[in-house]
């Protein structure tokens, strides 16, 4: 094994979405804030399409009025939701490949270890998946963040994995097949293995490191 390296810095911390006005004052904060919080919420039970811009301030308990000083529109609001839970992605994955268990692991735990955590992200934002990949024109408005968050995972875990080393082709293409299964368990969910299926996660798990060629 080596020690769990440094990975490289994620997402978070990234300057506001284009259309979101710069909240100056603590209260107006608190509402951005709530807004977006709304989201995680509505966006759980409903689609996007259907949810319009009244119910996401109802929720929030704002006027309409503050939404529109906030966003410019649901579009931008999304954008920062997905920038907002990206930058909490990136930072679950550093806390997980930066941590003693990870590092004392052989490969193939830390690979239950990185699947395992990429499930339970697909489980708890499905809502927020589907509102960014539900259709063709979402996809090719909000998948590029996904994409790019997507890859740096790929580095990190690159990074950070046990020895022999994996070449980093090979871990995209472990991951790649992941992400595919993940995805379109969010937007369709056909099964036989479905997204909360206690299986996912092992079975997942062992078709990375059989891509990844690592054993286990």
């Amino acid at each position: 094994m080596t020690p769990a390296a440094s990975p490289p810095a994620g997402p978070d911390g990234a300057p506001p979405a284009p259309g979101v006005h710069a909240a100056k004052q603590a209260r107006s904060r608190a509402k951005q804030q709530a807004l977006l919080q709304a989201g995680r919420r509505l966006l759980a039970a409903h689609d996007l399409a259907a949810l319009s811009v009244a119910q996401i301030a109802r929720e929030a308990g704002v006027a309409v009025g503050t939404f529109y000083a906030r966003f410019a529109d649901k579009d931008a609001w999304l954008a920062e939701l997905l920038q907002q839970v990206g930058g909490e992605v990136a930072a679950e994955f550093r806390l997980l490949l930066a941590g003693a268990r990870f590092a004392r692991a052989p490969a193939a735990r830390q690979v239950d270890l990185v699947v395992g955590l990429l499930v339970e992200v697909h489980r708890r934002h499905r809502g927020l998946m589907r509102a960014a990949l539900g259709d063709a024109a979402q996809a090719s408005r909000f998948g590029l963040p996904l994409h790019g968050l997507g890859e740096h995972i790929a580095d990190a875990v690159h990074a950070a994995l046990a020895a022999p080393p994996v070449p980093r082709a090979r871990i995209g293409i472990a991951l790649q097949l992941v992400y595919g299964v993940l995805v379109n368990a969010v937007l369709r969910d056909p099964g036989p293995l479905r997204l909360d299926d206690p299986r996912l996660p092992r079975e997942l798990a062992g078709a990375f490191r059989c891509a990844a060629r690592i054993a286990g």
